[in-house]
């Protein structure tokens, strides 16, 4: 009778393994459903902010290149923009000057540094919307103003190719919603909205011609302006800007006249 009653038992108890296994599986076929969940949908954003990372640390090496080169091109044209002023912007100055490269050019002037920074460094074409690498460079511009009282001035310009789609009518509205993106994003960083006025003005305003797609490309930017006076005349007077970008403009002229010339032999 006795051994009836185990050998019942065991038989009974062998089987009881499996509820525990099948909630097992369960729990594991849950938790690599959860896993490949995130990794699908977050795995473009890490992807992007990757690729933003590396494109803002290596650009260091890359930067002192490109002042070089500058410094050789330039040559005394600098000196006519950069130097000793008596509005107390020369420490901010030196400290932005870190961020220059091929798409952030510092203008230096009397009572306020200007920062052009081409549009395509910044945005899609056509577009409002941030590029992953360039929250990099803004966050750290916002870094170095944000605890400075000064008015940051945010300004878009593009080039005189018109677009018309259903949420930018015109240059204008694209001009100013650039202008509004970055503006947010330095608002984001930490300097006060109350510090920050933001303007588009369209394809006014160029410190080139439009007649090439260079001179397109300098035409289609973001300029942020930082003043201790909001009452500064570069404010009113966005054409200012020209006085740091002539050079630019007198140089594409020459190169326009000579093709005019060729142009003219040929026929």
């Amino acid at each position: 009778m006795k051994s009836k009653q185990k050998k019942t038992e065991e038989h009974q108890d062998s089987h009881r393994w499996v509820v525990s296994y099948a909630d097992f599986i369960t729990l594991l076929f849950a938790f690599f459903v959860v896993m490949y969940a995130i990794s699908s949908v977050n795995v473009s954003k890490y992807k992007s902010l990757s690729e933003g990372m590396k494109s803002a640390f290596n650009q260091k090496d890359q930067n002192k290149a490109t002042q070089s080169t500058d410094n050789l091109k330039d040559g005394p044209e600098e000196k006519k923009t950069k130097g000793t002023f008596k509005d107390g912007l020369d420490e901010l100055n030196k400290s932005l000057s870190e961020l220059e490269d091929g798409d952030f050019k510092l203008n230096r002037q009397e009572g306020w540094v200007e920062i052009d920074i081409k549009a395509g460094s910044l945005f899609d074409s056509g577009s409002a919307d941030i590029k992953p690498e360039a929250l990099i460079k803004l966050m750290k511009l916002a870094e170095k103003i944000k605890n400075l009282p000064f008015t940051v001035v945010v300004e878009g310009y593009t080039d005189n190719v018109p677009i018309e789609t259903p949420q930018y009518p015109s240059n204008w509205e694209l001009s100013a919603a650039r202008a509004a993106t970055v503006g947010r994003i330095l608002n984001g960083f930490g300097i006060a909205n109350h510090r920050i006025l933001v303007t588009g003005y369209g394809d006014q305003y160029p410190i080139t011609d439009n007649y090439t797609e260079a001179g397109r490309s300098q035409n289609r930017r973001v300029n942020i302006l930082i003043t201790k006076n909001r009452k500064v005349d570069r404010i009113l007077n966005p054409d200012l800007s020209r006085l740091h970008f002539s050079v630019i403009s007198n140089t594409n002229s020459v190169e326009l006249n000579k093709k005019d010339t060729k142009i003219k032999d040929k026929k």
